[in-house]
């Protein structure tokens, strides 16, 4: 990982949430990618191969648990941390079982998201 961008996907269907991760994430040097449904998140999966993946459990019509099993499905490695206003514990057991690496509840401080990230990528390393 030295010497490469951390890519960074990010699947949510909502804007605002979208541009203030981008925009926190890469004025620290990671690379950021957007999706906003299913079918563009898979997309980008195969095409850039992220290594972390920040997905909204609810994506309007689409089910960020199928984009989980999907986004695993494609590349196991992947880290994914799962993103929601659901503080649901039942949600929270199902994402684990789907692949999920982490969970963080909206709303989320960016330092808080960060670290997050940066433990993934540490994971990523020792394997």
């Amino acid at each position: 990982m030295q010497g490469l961008k951390t890519k960074v996907l990010v699947v949510d269907d909502e804007d605002d949430i979208c541009n203030a991760v981008e925009k926190f994430l890469t004025m620290r040097n990671y690379e950021i990618f957007i999706a906003h449904n299913h079918d563009d998140a898979i997309d980008v999966v195969k095409r850039v191969a992220p290594h972390v993946v920040l997905l909204d459990i609810r994506l309007g019509v689409d089910s960020g648990m199928d984009v989980l099993t999907d986004v695993k499905a494609v590349d196991p490695k992947i880290k994914v941390i799962m993103l929601s206003a659901l503080d649901d514990e039942e949600s929270i057991k199902t994402a684990r079982k789907l692949g999920a690496d982490d969970y963080i509840a909206k709303p989320f401080g960016m330092g808080i998201l960060e670290g997050m990230i940066v433990r993934k990528i540490a994971e990523l390393g020792k394997k």
